[in-house]
């Protein structure tokens, strides 16, 4: 009796035949999964930006506007806003704003129940302070400090009520801000004098980390375009635009700038004088703001050069250019770079692109290309309050 089996050519085509199959079941598999990686690091990275812009956002839009008075030596005006730039070209925005839901908060709804208190809401044991029942009452408002630290960490602080003791605003002639202090949650704060005279400085706490960039553009009255490269106009000739301002003064008596003989240039600064003055306090019709952060590598957002670089490239060349933007900005180790475009495996540089974003061209080996991913929100300023005297204002 013969007994039926497979032939050793039959084995074969189906070995090959079960071979291509869970060859491409592993293919597709991987690339399921290496999607799937994808958009859950992008989420991260939106989460992260939505909290970042919702706290920015809701900081901007409490702004408080300054009390229209005819009158002289009523005091430091509690109404600020503030944005500078550090030595690296970093911003740093503070503000006074009014508090959400005071009364319902289980620290500031405490707040001057009882008198003789001497303690302010800054972020160092406030708990225990309310607990105590030794916080100041706040009368709605608080100061607010954002910084971005150079290790890409965004810090915000906080202290209420506004104005010394203690503030985020040194006092004194020259009006300077207070050196804030970076903590780490983790560990106590430590006691001590503070690190020089006038009032202590104000905590800040970390609030995100992974922050590449952080900008903010201020409109004007006189701005006609978000493009910062169009200097802010009072005057505009044909065909020229009034871009907006990268810093802010609402008391018009800090941020002196470095050549005032540009009559047609709007600037926030008057005089020292008008500091406490609130009768020519402006604030920004909008604020824009751009946010970059860093992505986990599953993101697809950065990649590495294949050539070295030398301070004066115009042109990248890099690994997997399908992860980069079609345009936009790249950081290479701490240089940014505006490009205009990607070619095949080439990123061509913008004109005038290397050392961006107040940094430094330098030369670089192959290393890591970051693009990151970027959000921009426009936010609308209720507190939003023009110059009507400017003697150069346009009907």
């Amino acid at each position: 009796m013969r007994r039926k089996a497979f032939t050793l050519l039959e084995l074969l085509v189906a070995m090959s035949i079960f071979l291509v199959l869970g060859t491409s079941l592993m293919v597709i598999l991987r690339g399921g999964l290496a999607t799937w990686r994808r958009g859950e690091a992008r989420q991260e990275s939106f989460a992260a930006a939505q909290s970042i812009l919702s706290q920015l956002t809701e900081d901007l839009r409490s702004m408080v506007a300054p009390h229209d008075t005819p009158l002289d030596g009523l005091g430091d005006v509690e109404a600020r806003l503030l944005c500078d730039q550090d030595e690296a070209g970093r911003q740093r925005l503070f503000l006074v704003r009014t508090l959400k839901a005071e009364s319902e908060h289980p620290i500031t709804g405490t707040a001057g129940t009882t008198i003789g208190a001497d303690r302010v809401v800054d972020y160092r044991d406030d708990l225990d302070e309310a607990r105590q029942a030794r916080l100041r009452a706040t009368g709605g408002l608080m100061e607010v400090a954002w910084v971005h630290g150079p290790d890409g960490v965004l810090y915000r602080g906080v202290k209420a009520p506004p104005g010394p003791p203690e503030s985020l605003f040194a006092d004194g002639e020259a009006y300077e801000l207070a050196p804030p202090v970076v903590v780490d949650p983790a560990q106590p704060v430590a006691a001590g004098p503070a690190p020089r005279a006038g009032p202590a400085p104000a905590l800040l706490r970390p609030f995100a980390a992974d922050v590449l960039h952080l900008e903010l553009r201020f409109w004007t009255q006189y701005t006609t375009s978000w493009d910062s490269t169009h200097p802010p106009r009072r005057r505009l000739l044909q065909d020229e635009k009034s871009g907006p301002l990268l810093y802010w003064d609402s008391t018009r008596a800090v941020l002196a700038p470095e050549d005032a003989r540009d009559r047609r240039r709007f600037d926030t600064f008057r005089d020292r004088g008008s500091l406490t003055d609130p009768r020519d306090d402006i604030f920004p019709g909008k604020v824009r703001l751009e946010l970059t952060l860093r992505e986990h590598p599953a993101a697809g957002s950065s990649t590495f050069l294949t050539r070295p670089v030398a301070a004066g490239d115009t042109e990248l060349y890099v690994q997997e250019p399908g992860r980069l933007p079609p345009k936009g900005h790249l950081l290479v180790d701490r240089e940014w770079i505006k490009y205009d475009e990607v070619v095949r495996d080439r990123v061509v540089v913008a004109r005038d692109g290397r050392g961006a974003r107040h940094t430094a061209a330098a030369a670089h080996d192959m290393v890591e290309v970051v693009a990151g991913r970027t959000f921009v929100v426009i936010i609308d300023v209720p507190a939003w309050r023009e110059d009507w005297s400017d003697q150069e204002r346009q009907p």
